[in-house]
């Protein structure tokens, strides 16, 4: 093999191993939810300045599920307008999604909140049949039972047309799903996959805007693809090209950052300025995946000036949405630092 394609192995190894590559937390980090919600406590919805002076800044959003979301303090006291939800598996629809439906998330829209919900799959990878051929894989995403799932995930979040937004990010870190990461054509049975995942997509998406009229739908990519690249396999940044058609059609791009090392604040700009070539961009889960409160305090430290700001807003980046509230619990002075960003740079749902 040639120097440039070792190189690229390596990195794209590497770059497995630090860029978010994990199991599913997002279960350990939900708590109960709760029996009898109660509406938010009512306060203004106007946006703060961004750093042009406008209300065009970012739409910020926090959540690994909307119920407790609306309780921290970074949501009662900044203007946070969007909540997100993670959907991981199909015993989420019963375990608590299920009863949401007249409860929280009427509540949460009349509110002023958008919604934002994370469709994400750990489970079992094996071979898969496909009518591409024979795909090894994830089996739930490619599954019918997974169009069903997700015409019931609609009908829960479904919103009016005319009232908040429902965003929502499918197959978030796709690129893991095949038993082959990271990489379009390194094994036949991962493209295969992957074609069958497009096909999904494309169901889903239909299924989305048919139960939720105000249903925006968007692929979900490793923020760690745009820091290598790897043509020789489709790997990295050449993995992306291979999804275009799927970008072309969605109402807007997603990516996550979740990197332990510093890398955050650089990873965004660069999946920003990719993705915003083909409409407008979420960060749909931000934090450092270790917890490091160090990491985290640098990240926001970086990310919330007024030439970051404005630079990725200009690249396409429309909304970020932190992960969970441990950091900002953890830490009073970054809480505080936060919460003055998220004031002077959010806008309204």
């Amino acid at each position: 093999m040639a120097v440039a394609g070792l190189a690229a192995v390596v990195v794209a190894v590497v770059g497995v191993a630090a860029w978010g590559l994990r199991p599913d937390s997002r279960a350990e980090l939900r708590a109960a939810p709760s029996s009898s919600p109660a509406a938010p406590s009512p306060r203004p919805v106007s946006p703060g300045p961004s750093a042009s002076g406008t209300s065009d800044g970012l739409l910020i959003g926090i959540g690994d599920e909307a119920d407790r979301a609306s309780t921290f303090p970074l949501t009662r006291q900044a203007p946070v307008r969007m909540l997100t939800s993670w959907y991981n598996k199909p015993e989420d629809l019963g375990d608590f999604m299920a009863s949401w439906r007249t409860t929280w998330v009427p509540r949460l829209y009349r509110s002023g909140y958008a919604m934002h919900v994370v469709v994400w799959s750990g489970d079992t990878e094996g071979p898969v049949s496909t009518r591409y051929g024979t795909a090894c894989g994830r089996r739930y995403p490619v599954s019918s039972r997974f169009l069903d799932d997700i015409r019931q995930l609609a009908r829960i979040f479904a919103g009016a047309k005319a009232g908040p937004p429902l965003y929502v990010t499918l197959f978030t870190e796709f690129s893991t799903y095949p038993c082959v990461d990271n990489e379009w054509s390194s094994d036949p049975q991962s493209t295969n996959y992957y074609l069958a995942l497009k096909d999904q997509y494309r169901a889903a998406y239909q299924i989305l805007h048919e139960q939720a009229a105000n249903a925006r739908v968007s692929l979900g990519f490793g923020g760690w693809l745009a820091t290598y690249d790897y043509p020789e396999k489709g790997g990295g940044r050449s993995l992306i090209g291979h999804f275009e058609d799927l970008m072309r059609m969605s109402d807007f791009q997603s990516f996550q950052s979740m990197d332990d090392n510093g890398h955050n604040p650089a990873q965004i700009r660069a999946m920003t300025k990719i993705l915003g070539r083909y409409g407008p961009v979420m960060l749909a889960h931000y934090r450092p995946n270790n917890g490091s409160r160090a990491t985290f305090a640098s990240d926001v430290r970086q990310i919330f000036t007024d030439d970051y700001v404005r630079d990725v807003r200009r690249d396409g980046l429309f909304a970020l949405s932190f992960m969970t509230n441990d950091n900002l619990a953890a830490d009073p002075a970054t809480f505080q630092f936060v919460k003055a960003a998220v004031t002077r740079y959010g806008r309204g749902a």
